[in-house]
C-alpha cells in the first residue's frame, strides 16, 4: 500500500507566539537559576537571562521536544553562558545589590529581616567557594525545587550521584557554618 511522505512538522518553537508563551512561562525559572550560578549584580543576571532566550531563539529551528526539554536546553544555554562570563571577568563574590525578594520576608520585623540577609550573605559566600558543577545542583534542588531525578538527568548523572552530591555538600556547608560563621 502505498504512504504518502509525511511533512516534516516544523519545531514547536519556531512560531513566535509559541516561543513567547514559552518565556512567559519559565523566564522567571531561567532567571533564578542564572541568578543562583553566577551571583553577579541583578544587571548582569537580567543580561544574561536576555541572552539565554536571544540565542534560543536564533537556534529555535535546531530545537525539537516538549517543554521540560526546552527548559532543559534553554539551562543549558544559560550555564554555557555563565561559564563564559566567569572566564572573562574571573568574577566571584557576593552581589552588591543582594535581591531583597529573595532574602528576607517583607512582613518579618526589621530586625528579623537583617538577620535573614546577613545569613543570606554568609550563605552567598559559602556556596561560592564550591565547584560551579556542586553549586549548580544545589540551585537546581533549593532555588527551582527540580527533583533529584530531573537533576540527575539535566547533569547526565545517575540519581544516586546526585542525591550522594548533595548530601555531602550540604554536610560541607553545615560544617563550615559551624566553623566560620557561628556567632
Amino acid at each position: 500500500m502505498f504512504s504518502p511522505l509525511k511533512t516534516p512538522s516544523p519545531p514547536p518553537y519556531e512560531n513566535p507566539q509559541a516561543f513567547s508563551q514559552l518565556y512567559e512561562r519559565v523566564h522567571l525559572l531561567v532567571f533564578r537559576y542564572l541568578y543562583g550560578l553566577h551571583n553577579g549584580p541583578l544587571q548582569e543576571v537580567e543580561d544574561l537571562t536576555a541572552e539565554t532566550f536571544a540565542r534560543a531563539w536564533k537556534a529555535r529551528q535546531n530545537f525539537f521536544g516538549d517543554e521540560s526539554a526546552a527548559i532543559g536546553w534553554l539551562l543549558k544555554i544559560a550555564r554555557n553562558l555563565v561559564i563564559d562570563t566567569h572566564r572573562r571577568t574571573q568574577f566571584r563574590g557576593i552581589p552588591d545589590d543582594l535581591d531583597e525578594t529573595l532574602v528576607a520576608a517583607p512582613e518579618a520585623s526589621p530586625e528579623l529581616q537583617s538577620l535573614q540577609r546577613e545569613q543570606t550573605r554568609r550563605l552567598w559566600q559559602l556556596l561560592h567557594t564550591l565547584p560551579d558543577h556542586q553549586r549548580e545542583m544545589l540551585v537546581l534542588r533549593y532555588m527551582l525545587g527540580w527533583s533529584v531525578q530531573d537533576i540527575a538527568k539535566h547533569v547526565n548523572m545517575t540519581e544516586n550521584t546526585v542525591s550522594q552530591n548533595i548530601r555531602r555538600v550540604l554536610a560541607r556547608l553545615r560544617e563550615r557554618w559551624d566553623e566560620n560563621f557561628e556567632e
